[in-house]
């Protein structure tokens, strides 16, 4: 049925217009995203009764929609659980939507990558964050979270002018997280070979393990031991700032979930979740923010049950579409996960999908790369 590519191309256009071209302005995008959602649901559908897609997938489908409900019977529902739930379809028919980057593909894509640009120059000529610095149609979290994708785009189609914007612009947003994300991302990319022979034995469910464990662990040892010596900065100084209140507040959200989840393990609001996120604020009484990492945040919203059935589908698809030779754009997405509400690994979303659309299209090329020998051919490497 759509074994071309064809339909996942447009899919993938389309998210990209969504995320770098469509400003986001009291909700313009929202019926958008409900439209592409729901083009998911109908092609799972579709490839159900020609067969294409085995009957044993339902179970899924089925398991969301009584989370669903379930939710709506407690009044905890919320409509980004609706959108997790029609990503779901998006990856369960995912391997049937995977395209090669042909040339008149790339070339499309080129196209669009200009329309972006200009979208993104605009934007931040336009909008500025509550403290006053530029950013996109966004809040500046996302803003910084949506370059961070744009830059990757970029580099996969080869196009250093795209991320020098991004490079650019990240000193414009203050965004640390990007910042970070972005060294991270040329560290592993220059030094992995170094580690190869381990790397080529791990996976994306190991890596994530280790790396919730580890923040877990770090967030009771810096809300316990560190004090923050800086009020909340929004000059140039903040990307050296590692010790202020906005990351002290951060990880002393991070333990309040903890915290919860420690005393009363079995309560219904930690297996289904608070709903949103203010429910939570009120019941602790000692945050003042959100949670800040994609589990925590998840678990407060949906439950631990439910983030674990997500789970057990998006890191199996995450570990398919991720290997040593696109690990460098695999870290800083965990990274981002560990430190920021992003739903990048865990909960589906069209965000995720856009990820593994990419990774999957950076294993083709290497996979092209390593039996052609023109496209093999030793080249300058640009940023």
């Amino acid at each position: 049925m759509i074994k071309s590519g064809y339909v996942g191309f447009l899919v993938f256009v389309s998210m990209m217009l969504i995320f770098f071209v469509l400003p986001d302005l009291k909700g313009l995008q929202k019926p958008f995203r409900i439209l592409l959602g729901l083009s998911f649901a109908v092609i799972y559908f579709a490839l159900l009764i020609k067969k294409e897609i085995g009957r044993k997938t339902l179970w899924p489908v089925v398991i969301g929609g009584l989370l669903v409900v379930s939710m709506f019977y407690r009044g905890t529902l919320q409509a980004s659980f609706i959108n997790a739930y029609l990503c779901l379809f998006g990856l369960l028919i995912l391997p049937y939507l995977f395209f090669s980057l042909t040339p008149i593909r790339k070339t499309n894509l080129n196209y669009i990558h200009v329309l972006c640009i200009l979208s993104f120059l605009i934007q931040f000529m336009v909008f500025s964050s509550p403290d006053g610095r530029p950013s996109l149609a966004y809040e500046i979290n996302w803003s910084a979270a949506y370059l961070l994708l744009f830059f990757f785009y970029s580099d996969i189609l080869n196009n250093r002018h795209g991320k020098l914007l991004v490079i650019v612009l990240s000193l414009f947003t203050l965004s640390r997280l990007l910042i970070f994300s972005i060294i991270l991302y040329y560290l592993v990319r220059y030094f992995k070979k170094y580690f190869k022979p381990w790397l080529q034995k791990q996976n994306v469910t190991r890596f994530a393990i280790a790396s919730y464990l580890f923040i877990t662990f770090f967030s009771l040892w810096y809300a316990t031991n560190v004090r923050s010596k800086i009020v909340y900065d929004t000059s140039i100084n903040r990307i050296a700032s590692i010790n202020d209140d906005s990351n002290k507040l951060r990880f002393i959200a991070n333990t309040l979930v903890i915290g919860s989840i420690y005393a009363a393990p079995l309560d219904t609001r930690v297996l289904f979740g608070y709903g949103p996120v203010n429910n939570f604020i009120k019941a602790t009484e000692g945050s003042l923010i959100m949670p800040h990492n994609e589990l925590f945040d998840a678990i407060v919203q949906f439950g631990i049950i439910t983030v674990i059935f997500f789970s057990l589908f998006t890191l199996p698809i995450f570990n398919k579409v991720t290997s040593y030779d696109n690990i460098e754009y695999f870290i800083p997405i965990l990274f981002y996960t560990l430190i920021l509400w992003v739903r990048f690994l865990l909960v589906p979303s069209f965000e995720m999908l856009f990820i593994l659309f990419m990774l999957n299209i950076i294993s083709e090329k290497r996979r092209l790369s390593e039996t052609n020998p023109i496209l093999n051919a030793p080249r300058f490497s640009g940023l």
